[in-house]
């Protein structure tokens, strides 16, 4: 039986064995090992099947959700976190959508 979702994960992409194996750099014998693990998944390959995957490496192995962040997304919060926390806290308010003001934080 799998522990991980290497399969899941080609075949949603549309994938086939030789397709990810190409991508990866490697066989498509080596992927199917992966897949069915007969083959240790170590941190490596887990950072080569998501970036060809297009994911992040714990989607690899675990169902949850792992929110990933954009550029852009990672710039804005880059610029967010340099502000003083007054700074912060006047953008936050500024933002907030009228539905969330008279809530309490």
């Amino acid at each position: 039986m799998s522990t991980n979702r290497i399969r899941h994960l080609r075949e949603a992409a549309h994938l086939t064995l030789d397709a990810l194996a190409d991508m990866a750099g490697t066989t498509n014998q080596q992927i199917s090992h992966l897949e069915m693990g007969k083959r240790r998944l170590t941190v490596g390959w887990m950072e080569k099947l998501a970036k060809a995957l297009d994911c992040h490496p714990w989607a690899l192995v675990s169902a949850d959700p792992i929110v990933s962040t954009t550029p852009r997304e990672q710039q804005l919060l880059n610029y967010f976190r340099g502000l003083s926390g007054t700074r912060q806290e006047a953008l936050l308010a500024e933002i907030k959508p009228p539905s969330l003001i008279s809530r309490a934080d």
